[in-house]
């Protein structure tokens, strides 16, 4: 005796493709689980990087998917670092800033760089779990 199966097309639409369906619904608890652990990772200086990581819950003809990010400007540069690099004044004269008690001003400044937060890219491995 053979059994064939065959599926429901709308039922499977809904499981596979729909948010509320069970792939969706595993989606969206891996992206929750990622913005909080990248949240925890990401350096706090005001607060507003932490507080605009967010998740987006998409689909398109491939399937769902899941993005976490921000749109901050500066958000990639926290997460990538950068090189060593000369800042230098362009709406004013002078930089003015406070180093060892001191007030200083200057022209320009050799800025050393800053060490990358790989925040987003290192708690990729929840997605996987």
């Amino acid at each position: 005796m053979v059994v064939k199966f065959v599926p429901n097309a709308p039922v499977m639409d809904y499981v596979l493709n729909n948010p509320a369906g069970m792939v969706g619904r595993h989606l969206a608890s891996r992206g929750r689980m990622i913005v909080v652990a990248s949240k925890a990772q990401v350096g706090v200086s005001t607060g507003r990087l932490k507080a605009s990581i967010h998740m987006r819950h998409s689909r398109d003809m491939l399937g769902q998917y899941i993005k976490v990010g921000s749109n901050l400007n500066y958000a990639r540069i926290h997460h990538e670092g950068t090189k060593p690099h000369l800042i230098v004044a362009n709406r004013a004269q002078v930089l003015r800033f406070t180093s060892g008690g001191r007030v200083v001003y200057t022209r320009a400044v050799k800025h050393p760089g800053t060490r990358p937060n790989k925040y987003l890219t290192d708690n990729l491995y929840i997605a996987v779990l």
